[in-house]
């Protein structure tokens, strides 16, 4: 009996540590990480031709984590300001997941 649950258990944790490895290796978060790490610069938003995308670009360089985002650049841009956390979160997660702090 006690030889049945410590099986249990460890297959549990095998289990476990497989589908979190899963997580890294889905094409969905492999093209967000990248995108978050490739995402522009300061430098590189006179590249964007679109003129709202470089503004929203322009403004979550600005703006992240220095102040809230006015109303206007709310309705504007809250569409990329969403894609642009959910990268950063993935990235995040990988990289403590990497480190083995996560």
């Amino acid at each position: 009996m006690k030889n049945l649950i410590i099986l249990s258990i460890y297959f549990a944790l095998l289990f476990s540590s497989f589908s979190s490895y899963w997580y890294f290796y889905n094409d969905y978060y492999k093209e967000s990480i990248n995108a978050f790490i490739n995402s522009p610069s300061e430098e590189d938003l006179d590249e964007i031709v679109d003129e709202s995308d470089r503004y929203c670009e322009q403004i979550y360089l600005e703006a992240t984590r220095r102040r809230d985002y006015t109303e206007i650049e709310t309705a504007i841009c809250w569409d990329l300001f969403a894609v642009k956390r959910q990268e950063e979160l993935d990235y995040v997660t990988y990289m403590l997941k990497n480190r083995g702090v996560y």
